[in-house]
């Protein structure tokens, strides 16, 4: 039978991601959209005649009481994550939230909690693992082709924050946010640096503010207090070092991704360009004969890997609940990206490396 599913919160990455998704399940007999919710009704209303949902709440709470979902999605600004997703829970839902997962560890700890609790389901749209490439660099990881890893070298980067000129939107607020590009760009990089290498256990940081101040919508200035970019260096569990980039002030770029990782065997080089549908790439250099006799080399996504979409996260995630078995992201994964994150502030405010776990 298919969930009864509710998304809670309508904005850009609902519209985009979360409602799209959860028609396509009812295609696929999945799921069922009975309701959204969003406390601007502007964008409610509009979300809802662009999909043709019936039920809308101005009050997420209602909407619970009174629909009972069987799964919620969560797509509101971060500040609001651990309340929506923890009393989803507590309701008896199945959750999927967006990445971060809270405004701090402390909170993504207390929603891992929830959920082991409540025996829920849970995931996060870390969805850069479903890059056709990417998938495809995992499995070859996994299979040893590279080798014992011994490096991992990673950006992410976009221009969203070149302009100093502006306005400051809610990403750009730690109330509102947590954190700034660390958590917006670096946690999906941070997870693809777990998935592929393993657990990161020391980290050296530095978080910069290159624009101090911005403009607010009643034309007022305000002070920005989270970081524009994020530089890491990390050193993984299995010896492997690394770097981990993220940033809103690379003029030019607008979703670029590159992943650069070295092994004892061999190499790979991925990246994308303006965003993940279609245009990923992966290069490889696989043993010494390649290396000595022609380098790297554009190799073909296999067709396992080459249908996947930016759904594919939420219709995983909708296929292994009713399989009763873990999706290939939870939120115990958040959690660690999340440890990674708070690690990262305390090594650029303390000025030193910080080793992980954190107490």
């Amino acid at each position: 039978m298919p969930l009864r599913a509710a998304v809670i919160g309508t904005g850009g990455v609902a519209r985009l991601r979360h409602i799209p998704a959860f028609k396509r399940a009812e295609e696929l007999g999945l799921a069922r959209l009975v309701a959204l919710s969003d406390p601007v009704e502007a964008s409610l209303d509009a979300a809802a005649r662009e999909f043709g949902v019936d039920k809308t709440y101005l009050d997420w709470r209602k909407l619970l009481d009174e629909e009972r979902p069987e799964v919620v999605s969560v797509a509101t600004p971060n500040a609001y994550h651990e309340e929506i997703s923890v009393a989803a829970l507590k309701a008896g839902a199945h959750v999927l939230c967006e990445k971060p997962l809270a405004l701090d560890l402390a909170g993504a700890r207390r929603m891992l909690k929830v959920a082991g609790e409540t025996g829920r389901r849970t995931s996060v749209n870390f969805r850069y693992r479903w890059v056709p490439s990417m998938a495809f660099l995992r499995e070859l990881v996994a299979a040893g082709e590279l080798g014992e890893i011994r490096h991992v070298f990673v950006n992410y980067l976009n221009g969203g924050l070149a302009d100093p000129d502006r306005p400051i939107r809610w990403r750009q607020t730690r109330a509102e946010s947590g954190s700034g590009n660390l958590g917006d760009l670096g946690s999906h990089m941070i997870d693809l640096a777990h998935w592929l290498v393993g657990p990161i256990t020391r980290v050296g940081a530095r978080l910069t503010t290159f624009t101090k101040e911005r403009s607010t919508a009643d034309g007022g200035r305000v002070a920005v207090d989270v970081e524009d970019a994020a530089s890491l260096i990390v050193e993984f569990a299995n010896g492997a070092t690394g770097t981990i980039n993220a940033s809103g002030m690379a003029m030019g770029r607008t979703n670029y991704q590159h992943l650069e990782i070295y092994g004892s065997r061999g190499s790979a080089v991925y990246g994308i360009e303006q965003g993940d549908r279609g245009g990923d790439v992966l290069h490889l250099c696989l043993g010494a004969a390649q290396a000595r006799v022609m380098g790297w080399s554009a190799v073909p996504v296999p067709a396992r890997h080459a249908a996947s979409s930016p759904l594919d996260p939420f219709l995983d995630f909708l296929r292994a609940i009713h399989a009763d078995e873990d999706p290939p992201v939870t939120f115990a994964d958040a959690v660690r990206a999340q440890e990674v994150i708070e690690a990262a502030e305390q090594a650029d405010r303390e000025d030193r490396w910080v080793s992980l776990p954190l107490l």
